[in-house]
C-alpha cells in the first residue's frame, strides 16, 4: 500500500531547486545528506537492532519518502512500508591496524553516498562492531528528508526502540503530530499573501551580486569545496550569552549580527543581505519528528561606518523579526522578487544573499581547529558546465559562516581555489575579535574596529 503522490513540502522547496539545478537528471547522486554517528558501549544482538530500524522507519513518514517523479516539480510518496535500510559490519576479526582505516572508510563513503529517488529508502544505518561490547552507530539521510536536527532524533529513537525490542526499556510512547500536519502550508488570505510578497520584494530587491571577498588568481575548479574553522574560548562564550539576554535577543542572533557587522567593515558595503534557516519546528511535538522542516530567511540591513555595533544589532535584530513574521516558501519569494523565475529554474536561493550564516545542528565532532579541509563537489558524469551553470558553482563556493551548536567553535565553508586561505583565516580572526568588542565596547562606530 501508498499513499497517492503529492507535492513537496514547502520546507522541501528550497533544497530541491538546489539539488536539481547541481544535478538535474538525478540530484540523489550528489550526496547532500545530513550525518551523524553515536558510540554504544554494550554487546548487540544483531536481528534485534534490524527489527529496531524497522519500527523506527514505521514511526516516521519521513523515512518512508520516496520520489514518483523527479524534475522541476517532481511527486514524492510515503509507502506503508520500507525494507529496513541496515547494514552490520564486524570490525573485531580485522587486525588493529586495519581497523581504524576500515572504519574510517566505511563512515566516509556513507557520509556522502547516493541515494536512488526513486527506490529508495532515501536514508541508511550502519552499525559497526569494534569490540565484542563497543558499537558505532551511523546514521545518514538524504537533506531533502532531514534536516540535521533530524539525526540526533533518529539515533534517539533508536536506541529507545533497541531497548523496547530487547525488553530492557519500554515502548516509544506515541508521536504528538504527523510529520504532514507539521509541514502543511499556512492558511493565508489573498490579501495576506500580497502582503508577504510586497515585503520580499522590497527588502531582496535590487537582488544581490558577486561576492566581494578577495580572489584567487589561479584558474579556479568550481566544484572544489573547503572547511576552515577556529575554536571560540570558553570563557568568551558564557559572557556572550549573558550580554545576548541583556540585549533581549537569542545568542544565534548574537552571533548572526557578529558576521554581519564584520562583512560590512570588511567590504565597506551598506547593504547586506544574510541568508540563514530557522528550524521550523514551531508546532508541538515537532521537535520529535524526522523530517526537513528548516525554513530559509534571508536578513537584509544596511549600516553605514558611523553605526554603532549596538545599533548594528538592533538592526539585525528588527531584520529578522520580519522575515520571521514574513514567513514563505521558497518558490513564493523567488516568484515575488524574480518575475522569470518559472522560465529560468532551476534557480537556487543561494542567489537570494551575499553569504551565508548557520548554526550547526548538535555534533559529536570535536571543536573545529584551523587546519583546512578540502574536498571537491560531486558532479554528476556528464554534465556539462555552460557559463550560467558555471557562474552558480561559482555563488555555491562564495564564503559562508557555520557556528557550532555549542558555540565552542566557527568555520568559514568557502572554494579554495577561488578564495585565499589567508582571507578565510583573516575572517575568522576578525569574526573573533567583532565578538570580543561587542562586549568591551558596543557603543563604537563599526568604522573605528580594529580587525585582524
Amino acid at each position: 500500500m501508498s499513499r497517492g503522490a503529492s507535492r513537496l513540502a514547502r520546507s522541501q522547496e528550497a533544497l530541491w531547486e538546489f539539488v536539481s539545478c547541481f544535478a538535474p537528471s538525478d540530484p540523489g547522486v550528489l550526496g547532500y545528506n545530513v550525518f551523524e554517528t553515536a558510540t554504544w558501549d554494550e554487546s548487540i544482538d544483531v536481528n534485534s537492532f534490524r527489527s529496531a530500524v524497522g519500527d523506527v522507519c514505521a514511526r516516521h513518514d519521513a523515512l518512508r519518502i520516496v520520489f514518483d517523479s523527479v524534475g522541476i516539480d517532481p511527486l514524492i510518496r510515503i509507502p506503508d512500508r520500507i525494507e529496513p535500510p541496515l547494514a552490520f559490519t564486524d570490525l573485531t576479526a580485522e587486525p588493529a591496524s586495519r581497523r581504524d582505516l576500515l572504519r574510517g572508510s566505511i563512515l566516509g563513503y556513507e557520509r556522502g553516498r547516493a541515494f536512488d529517488l526513486q527506490r529508495g529508502p532515501l536514508w541508511s544505518v550502519v552499525l559497526l562492531r569494534t569490540a565484542p561490547d563497543r558499537h558505532i552507530v551511523a546514521v545518514t539521510l538524504f537533506h531533502l528528508i532531514a534536516d540535521g536536527w533530524s539525526t540526533g532524533v533518529l539515533l534517539r529513537d533508536l536506541r529507545a526502540a533497541y531497548r523496547a525490542r530487547t525488553g530492557t526499556g519500554p515502548a516509544l510512547p506515541p508521536l504528538k503530530l504527523s510529520y504532514a500536519a507539521a509541514t502543511a502550508d499556512p492558511d493565508l488570505g489573498p490579501a495576506d499573501r500580497r502582503r508577504r510578497d510586497e515585503f520580499w520584494r522590497r527588502t531582496l530587491t535590487p537582488l544581490p551580486d558577486e561576492w566581494p571577498f578577495e580572489r584567487s588568481p589561479q584558474q579556479p575548479d568550481v566544484t572544489a569545496e573547503a572547511t576552515l574553522g577556529r575554536p571560540i574560548e570558553t570563557g568568551l562564550i558564557g559572557r556572550l550569552h549573558a550580554f545576548a539576554r541583556s540585549q533581549r535577543i537569542t545568542p544565534f542572533l548574537l552571533y548572526l549580527a557578529a558576521y554581519r557587522i564584520l562583512l560590512g567593515a570588511r567590504t565597506g558595503r551598506p547593504r547586506l543581505v544574510l541568508g540563514t534557516a530557522t528550524a521550523g519546528r514551531d508546532e508541538s511535538g515537532a521537535e520529535d519528528l524526522v523530517g526537513q522542516f528548516t525554513n530559509n530567511v534571508y536578513v537584509a540591513t544596511t549600516m553605514g561606518p558611523d553605526t554603532t555595533l549596538a545599533e548594528g544589532i538592533g538592526l539585525v535584530r528588527a531584520a529578522m523579526y520580519e522575515a520571521v513574521r514574513h514567513t514563505a516558501s521558497f518558490t513564493e519569494i523567488a516568484r515575488a522578487v524574480n518575475p522569470g523565475f518559472d522560465t529560468m529554474r532551476p534557480w537556487p536561493f543561494l542567489l537570494l544573499y551575499h553569504s551565508w550564516f548557520q548554526s550547526a545542528a548538535p555534533t559529536n565532532d570535536p571543536p573545529p581547529d584551523r587546519r583546512e579541509h578540502r574536498s571537491r563537489a560531486r558532479k554528476p558524469a556528464g554534465t556539462t558546465l555552460d557559463e550560467h551553470t558555471t557562474r552558480l558553482w561559482a555563488k555555491r563556493g562564495e564564503p559562508g559562516l557555520v557556528v557550532r551548536h555549542d558555540r565552542r567553535g566557527a568555520s568559514m565553508n568557502y572554494n579554495p581555489t577561488i578564495y585565499p586561505r589567508a582571507a578565510m583565516l583573516e575572517t575568522l580572526d576578525g569574526y573573533t575579535a567583532v565578538l570580543s568588542a561587542l562586549l568591551n565596547d558596543p557603543d563604537q562606530r563599526i568604522g573605528d574596529l580594529k580587525l585582524p
